[in-house]
């Protein structure tokens, strides 16, 4: 059996598509869905070039090129497409509007549904032998003219990822120049693809040239250019992929109570501190605050943070403040020091007790002391 160059050349390109899109399939660096979109284009490309390279002298194989869609086309544009929004928009997901746009996949089984009819039919002893070259006719011709939709599908994907494109401005995020860079070569490098498969097509599809036009060169014109896109696309695309971080999961925060759910929690604070006194405890925790108030901690977290605009412990470490103030002026029996008044309202550290008596009042416990003019032992 004899082999062709072209036949190497395309095997060749098999091989390569067939390695990036395994490589890229399980990266761990860069964008997942990205690095899958672009591996499933790198599989079909890969898988393209099998169909063509492929010695076609053993009966068996011509009925596997006639059965099943070694070549599928119409992914390919809006795969180009996600691609395209997944690296430039973080936490783009394919999700069930945009898989419909896969849907006209079927018109790449069109022929190989013929097919398998014919086959069906002649087990079944509806159709002879001898209506095989007239099914095969039709395939043919199918195939043919299925380039058409295929040349057009892809133009229009590619022209909703150039305007995309064009209307995403990196605003010096890391990495976003050379994403935008990226792609703007790679909707280049396609659209030269295409051109060169247009060239190809219109004296393809005109019958009066079609046989001349396959004897002559086959399908070599549209397929170089391919095999040497799927050399310099997966390996660009691996390599950025390995200089692309995964963006950070955004943190879920919890949606804020309703103003009258607010409002009752922090009545229920007030006379907490207030009248409980719960910030005594110097153990004391939001759990329990929460099982006091008979709330949730992350209401009482929540309503904090969105109500009063400060934490938990800066909440209480308030009241403890002020509790030290208080009995600053107040004589001690018997007498504290700065830190015994500290522990006595709640603080079990000295470190935290400064720093939350210089953020309530501008002042170390010393200076506001001395500001006065209390005797105080310290």
């Amino acid at each position: 059996m004899n082999i062709s160059f072209f036949e190497i050349l395309f095997l060749l390109g098999c091989l390569q598509g067939s390695i990036m899109a395994c490589l890229l399939w399980t990266s761990r660096k860069g964008m997942r869905l990205s690095n899958r979109l672009l591996a499933t284009l790198m599989a079909l490309m890969a898988s393209a070039c099998l169909a063509v390279g492929i010695p076609v002298a053993n009966g068996w194989i011509v009925l596997l090129l006639d059965l099943f869609p070694l070549v599928m086309v119409m992914p390919f544009g809006p795969i180009l497409y996600f691609y395209t929004r997944s690296l430039l928009t973080p936490g783009f997901r394919l999700g069930r509007r945009e898989k419909r746009h896969f849907l006209p996949v079927v018109l790449d089984w069109g022929a190989k549904i013929i097919g398998w009819i014919y086959v069906g039919g002649l087990l079944l002893g509806v159709f002879r032998q001898e209506d095989g070259p007239a099914w095969g006719h039709v395939m043919d011709q199918y195939n043919t003219y299925v380039d058409i939709p295929h040349w057009i599908s892809i133009t229009v994907y590619l022209w909703l990822s150039h305007r995309l494109l064009s209307r995403h401005v990196p605003l010096g995020e890391a990495g976003a120049e050379a994403t935008h860079r990226w792609l703007a070569t790679l909707h280049r490098a396609v659209a030269g693809l295409q051109v060169v498969y247009l060239l190809f097509l219109i004296p393809y599809v005109i019958p009066a040239f079609h046989n001349a036009v396959l004897d002559f060169a086959g399908y070599a014109p549209v397929y170089i250019p391919m095999v040497a896109i799927i050399y310099w696309i997966g390996m660009k695309g691996y390599l950025h992929a390995q200089r692309t971080a995964e963006p950070a999961a955004p943190k879920k925060t919890a949606a804020a109570p309703p103003a009258g759910v607010a409002e009752a929690v922090m009545e229920a604070l007030r006379k907490a501190m207030e009248e409980d006194q719960l910030y005594l405890d110097p153990e004391l925790t939001v759990e329990k605050v929460g099982r006091h108030l008979q709330k949730p901690p992350k209401t009482v977290s929540s309503v904090l943070n969105g109500h009063a605009g400060k934490s938990f412990n800066q909440y209480v470490n308030e009241y403890r403040v002020e509790a030290v103030k208080r009995r600053m002026g107040a004589p001690a029996q018997p007498p504290l020091t700065l830190v015994g008044l500290a522990f006595e309202c709640g603080f079990n550290s000295q470190a935290t007790f400064q720093r939350a008596f210089r953020t309530a009042t501008g002042q170390s416990p010393g200076e506001y002391l001395a500001s006065r003019r209390e005797p105080v032992s310290s």
